[in-house]
Order: structure tokens, then C-alpha cells, then sequence
């Protein structure tokens, strides 16, 4: 049945209503005669409007009408028309999804709007139906540049993922522009491998000193006591030679410290320290001590 059909009919039920209702008056008057009428005119009204709207792409209002048509007190041919024209028009009602990116991540904290209406201050990934039809959409973030997107959205076009990408706010251009300003580099310090290297050079060079004593002591004593010479004799030449292995070991050990400090990679690490060294000489020999956490 076609619509111009059907709302002939539902015209000719509401003018058939007054009669009725009249004549029902004259015989048992009744106060909710005149509600029931009042109630059948505007389910054709809502019948009419549905069908005006959804021809003109006014999807949303009229879904409304169609929803306002349904009811019991609405003749039947009426409901059941408004019921199927319900389910065709939620085929037919667009929606869409927005999403909004900057710098490659996502964004969330983003609202979106037609002039002053807004349609959702926050993204989420929820669809939002529309009418099918030409809108300019408004985006904002904090931190963001406001955007403006033309979108013609087509009737029937559902779960369109509206994209869009954010850029930096003058001002939150500038904080993510700014240079970092970094600390000047710690100054090399060669306290250290100095001190070492001087120690190194004392302990060689006294191990070549008290080596070179100790032979010559001990030719000495072999060209004129031995084998008889006494024991005074014999432990002043081993002194010497004990003597002279300490320098070595400790001329050796200093070294290596002084290499090892002086070749440390990173100016982090070479930073001056307070060095607890200490440097002893005894009748024993001559002897070094230093302490640092490696």
C-alpha cells in the first residue's frame, strides 16, 4: 500500500473519530472519550511526520515520531507501519567514530563538536549516529591546535572512523622545542694518574738503586769473607735485595693504577678525588697504600 494511501486512511480514521465520539457522548457520555481521541490524532500526526522527516534525511527526529506512533493506543495499521519503517530507518542511520592523533600516539583527551553543540568531550571509540548530510566538525585538546574537518556523511554509512591528526599549540610547540641545557662535562682530572705515576717512577727507580746495591754488597762479601763471612754481613746484602723487590712491586702496582685512571672512558668518571693514599719508608724497604672503590 502505497504512502499517500495509507495516510488518506489514517486521515479518514481521525475524521471518523469525532462522529463517533460525538454520537457515543449523546448516548453514554464518558469522560475519556475525548483523551482517546486526542491520543489517535496524534499517533497519525507522529504517522505523518515520521514519513516527512525520514524522506528529508531527518533520521534522528524521526526515529522520535516513529517511536511515538508504536503505542497501544495507535490504530494497528499505524503501529505496525511505524514499527517496520523503525527498523528500515536504523539501517539507514549513519554513525561514526572519531579518532585523533599527534606526534603518532593516540589521543583521548580530545572534544568534538558542530558550532556550540557538543558531541562528545571526550574520545572513547564509542559511534555516534548522525544525520546523513554535510557537517564541519570541531576538534580541541589541551596542548593542541584547534581543528576544523568538512565531512559529507552518506545515509546508510555506518561506523565511519573519522581521523583526524592533532599538532602542538604554539606554546606547547615551543616546550617540546626547547633546547635542553646540559650541564658542562666534568673537567679531566690528572691528580690522580700523576700521583701514581710518581709513585711508579720513585719505586722503579728505587728498585734499580737497591738492586744495584745489594750485587754490589754481595760481590763484596764474596771477595773477601766468603764463605766465612758473619751473619750481620749476610742479612745487610739480603736487605737490600728485599728492599729493591718491595720498590719493584710497588713501582709495578702504581703503574698499572696510573695506566688504568689515566685511560678511564667517561668525563663522569674522571672526577677529581681526594685521594687517601699514603706512602711509608722504613729500614725494611719503602712501601704504598691506597684505597678506591672500582
Amino acid at each position: 500500500m502505497s504512502l499517500t494511501i495509507r495516510s488518506t486512511l489514517a486521515l479518514l480514521t481521525l475524521g471518523s473519530l469525532p462522529i463517533s465520539t460525538a454520537r457515543a457522548q449523546q448516548a453514554h457520555p464518558s469522560p475519556s472519550s475525548t483523551p482517546a481521541g486526542s491520543a489517535s490524532a496524534a499517533c497519525v500526526q507522529a504517522y505523518e511526520q515520521a514519513q516527512e522527516q525520514r524522506h528529508s534525511g531527518r533520521l534522528l527526529a524521526a526515529r522520535a515520531r516513529l517511536q511515538s506512533c508504536e503505542r497501544e493506543e495507535c490504530p494497528e495499521f499505524i503501529r505496525n507501519d511505524c514499527a517496520a519503517w523503525y527498523d528500515a530507518l536504523q539501517a539507514e542511520m549513519p554513525t561514526v567514530v572519531f579518532a585523533a592523533r599527534s606526534a603518532g600516539r593516540d589521543l583521548s583527551d580530545v572534544r568534538v563538536s558542530l558550532g556550540k553543540r557538543v558531541l562528545t568531550s571526550r574520545i572513547d571509540g564509542e559511534a555516534i549516529e548522525l544525520d546523513p548530510g554535510e557537517y564541519d566538525f570541531d576538534f580541541s585538546a589541551p596542548g593542541m591546535q584547534p581543528l576544523t574537518e568538512h565531512v559529507l556523511i552518506s545515509r546508510g554509512e555506518r561506523n565511519r572512523l573519522q581521523r583526524v591528526e592533532l599538532l602542538p599549540s604554539v606554546a606547547g610547540a615551543a616546550a617540546v622545542g626547547k633546547p635542553v641545557t646540559l650541564p658542562p662535562p666534568a673537567q679531566r682530572s690528572w691528580l690522580a694518574p700523576a700521583v701514581f705515576g710518581g709513585v711508579a717512577l720513585v719505586g722503579l727507580s728505587s728498585f734499580g738503586v737497591l738492586a744495584a746495591w745489594g750485587h754490589s754488597a754481595e760481590s763484596t762479601l764474596d771477595a773477601t769473607c766468603a764463605p766465612h763471612c758473619s751473619e750481620d754481613q749476610i742479612s745487610s746484602v739480603r736487605t737490600k735485595y728485599v728492599a729493591a723487590d718491595v720498590s719493584l712491586a710497588v713501582g709495578v702496582a702504581s703503574l698499572g693504577l696510573a695506566t688504568y685512571l689515566a685511560l678511564r672512558s667517561g668525563p663522569e668518571q674522571r672526577v677529581a678525588h681526594i685521594l687517601p693514599f699514603d706512602v711509608r719508608a722504613s729500614a725494611q724497604g719503602l712501601s704504598a697504600s691506597y684505597q678506591e672503590a672500582f
